[in-house]
């Protein structure tokens, strides 16, 4: 089974275009697409379906979900071997996303100034290839998504159904390994909280485990420790500052949770090899106001 992971920048939030319920009789194969634009989830109630990705091939079980990608070669490599039932939906983002074997972070792209209340950033991360850990529940949010586009069309309420579903399939309704888990809620706890120091000893009473164990779930999960992600997450931040807004370089390095401007420029030097002004500088002709 593929271990990749889909990761998915919010916001904005993906949105639920068209789906729907099919039985494939033995014999029948998948339709053939080529950069469909949309995400292609897929989720198998009964039977077996093969499907391929460019030169990987797959076989989708029963209990089992997958997701296509929008950019890709979409086919059937095999026929049906038996009458196969499935749903699938399909969902758009204009977000960046990125499939590979670790999970990825993103901050959003959106002007999000921090400065009031706002949306935080956050990376959605959906398993490419996996097994359903409660089916029935997961096949009955997929009908109600269904039915709701049924009669009088509510399409805040389709909305709503659709993001509780990727809820759900990102947190409970998919076999997830407890590293993984775990390292998403330390990536969680760390965007809400870089504007405040954050060390390992922080973390071991906040999650109540050892600092070890701790960088073993992020190291596996996004390959680098938890304050190497932190860093990343507070340049990133600082980057949507120096963009975004006309604020001074000491108040951006106090925004994003950086000890003092000298730590800063410093740091920001360090991993961009530019200074946060000449970063500005840069690329301000090229940023919204």
């Amino acid at each position: 089974m593929s271990g990749d992971m889909i990761s998915i920048s919010i916001p904005p939030f993906p949105d639920f275009i068209e789906g729907n319920y099919k039985i494939m009789r033995k014999g029948q194969s998948h339709v053939e697409r080529k950069n469909l634009g949309f995400f292609d989830l897929i989720a198998v109630k009964k039977g077996t379906l093969f499907l391929a990705e460019g030169e990987k091939q797959y076989e989708v079980k029963e209990n089992e979900m997958f997701i296509l990608l929008p950019d890709r070669h979409h086919y059937s490599w095999k026929p049906c071997q038996e009458d196969t039932g499935f749903y699938w939906l399909h969902f758009y983002t204009t977000a960046q996303w990125k499939q590979g074997p670790k999970a990825s972070r993103f901050v959003s792209k959106l002007p999000i100034s921090g400065q009031h209340y706002h949306q935080c950033s956050y990376t959605l991360h959906l398993q490419k290839y996996s097994t359903i850990k409660e089916p029935e529940l997961l096949f009955e949010l997929f009908q109600n998504i269904l039915d709701s586009t049924a009669g009088e069309h509510d399409i805040w309420k389709t909305e709503e159904l659709f993001l509780r579903f990727l809820k759900t399939i990102e947190n409970a309704g998919i076999h997830k390994d407890r590293l993984t888990l775990l390292a998403e809620q330390i990536q969680i706890y760390l965007e809400n909280n870089l504007e405040h120091p954050i060390t390992n000893q922080i973390l071991e009473q906040q999650f109540h485990l050892h600092r070890n164990y701790l960088a073993k779930a992020m190291k596996e999960t996004f390959g680098k420790t938890p304050l190497e992600v932190l860093v990343e997450i507070r340049l990133e931040y600082a980057k949507q500052y120096l963009l975004r807004t006309d604020y001074d370089i000491r108040k951006i390095s106090r925004l994003v949770g950086f000890g003092s401007e000298i730590y800063f420029s410093n740091c920001f030097k360090k991993h961009m090899e530019i200074s946060p002004k000449n970063y500005r500088k840069k690329y301000e002709k090229n940023t919204l106001v």
